[in-house]
């Protein structure tokens, strides 16, 4: 059996507009007027805590306060995220196939609410999200809990995202890397993946 654990934001869910106005947002609060284009490359080719760690180095304002204001710019704008073109027809096809989904993302209580908005949260057995307080990605931690609890066989499992992050949480994990690379992205291929797509309709 073929098992699909998703990343969600820059994968399923086209979210980085939103993710980035926050960060940026949050920054400017702190005094670092970044601009978007490298809010943007620190979110995606890193993560928000990393780039936020940043931040915190360069104002002097602790992580967790950043964090927190982050939170709230974010999900204040959770309306505004849509999913990314073909992802909905990717699950029910892959599904179709026999193919079983679940979720491992940093997101974290908004994940549920938004994936029902959109229309796609009953097609996932399991949502693994911050409030699991796993090791971060590249940690495979959060891949390895769903391997275990439903027994997956990781020649069979693939972990989808769209960053570094993500592949090196799969290899951690010991599962397929299937790396999203769309049109435009400023992220590289690291040559650990097993798959690369540029578009969802190639699954």
């Amino acid at each position: 059996m073929t098992s699909y654990i998703w990343d969600l934001d820059g994968t399923l869910l086209d979210s980085y507009g939103v993710i980035t106005a926050a960060a940026a947002e949050t920054a400017a609060e702190a005094g670092q007027n970044d601009p978007e284009e490298a809010v943007y490359k620190g979110v995606r080719q890193g993560s928000v805590t990393s780039y936020l760690k940043d931040v915190s180095a360069r104002s002097g304002e602790t992580v967790e306060k950043l964090m927190e204001r982050y939170r709230f710019h974010t999900h204040s704008h959770d309306d505004l995220i849509t999913l990314t073109e073909g992802a909905a027809e990717a699950l029910e096809r892959l599904r179709k196939a026999g193919a079983v989904h679940f979720v491992y993302t940093h997101r974290g209580p908004s994940s549920e609410p938004i994936l029902r908005r959109l229309g796609i949260l009953d097609f996932f057995r399991e949502v693994v999200t911050a409030e699991y307080r796993l090791a971060p990605k590249p940690s495979g931690d959060g891949v390895r809990y769903l391997v275990d609890k439903y027994g997956l066989d990781p020649l069979e499992t693939w972990y989808a995202g769209d960053r570094t992050l993500d592949v090196l949480c799969a290899k951690d994990a010991g599962v397929k890397a299937l790396l999203y690379l769309p049109e435009g992205t400023c992220v590289s291929a690291t040559g650990l993946e097993d798959r690369i797509i540029r578009d969802l309709g190639e699954l």
